[in-house]
């Protein structure tokens, strides 16, 4: 039998809580993101939409061997900059949060909040591009979540 990385593992059975071998795609996104998966929407639609729903761990498992070249720092902090147009190394807020929510792959202004809202803001409303970079690309932690804290995120995200 082959080894695979523990968190994982883990993740996958926090969701799996029925033991069934197989989860929602929904939920296999969630746990692609926490395990540092940054895919758009559209690239976890493309994805998934070829496997069976549910989907099956060895699916998943699958998934997650595939190479994921995804954006970078130096990537991020490039975009960012376009937008710092005084060259201050600093963003309004406000202004992060407009772009955000209209360019691109629109966010929903609940999750712009809540990302804007663990990321230092200084006296004058802006974020440091260096810290929102380092905000944004952090590692997300491999032990395993307390299921309630994993309830709680995904009632947010729940439609209403």
């Amino acid at each position: 039998m082959e080894s695979l990385p523990a968190d994982w593992v883990a993740l996958w059975d926090v969701f799996d809580e029925h033991r069934s071998g197989a989860l929602p795609q929904v939920d296999v996104g969630h746990i692609m993101r926490s395990l540092g998966r940054r895919h758009t929407e559209a690239e976890f639609r493309e994805l998934l939409q070829p496997l069976p729903q549910p989907v099956p761990f060895d699916a998943f498992v699958g998934l997650m061997r595939q190479p994921y070249n995804g954006p970078t720092e130096e990537d991020l902090r490039i975009a960012l900059q376009a937008f710092d147009v005084g060259g201050t190394g600093r963003l309004k807020v406000g202004e992060l949060a407009t772009l955000l929510t209209t360019l691109g792959e629109k966010m929903a202004e609940t999750d712009v909040r809540q990302i804007l809202g663990d990321v230092p803001v200084d006296a004058h409303g802006c974020v440091s591009v260096s810290e929102l970079v380092r905000f944004l690309t952090a590692p997300v932690a491999a032990a395993t979540p307390e299921m309630a804290e994993l309830q709680r995120q995904l009632a947010r995200e729940a439609p209403a």
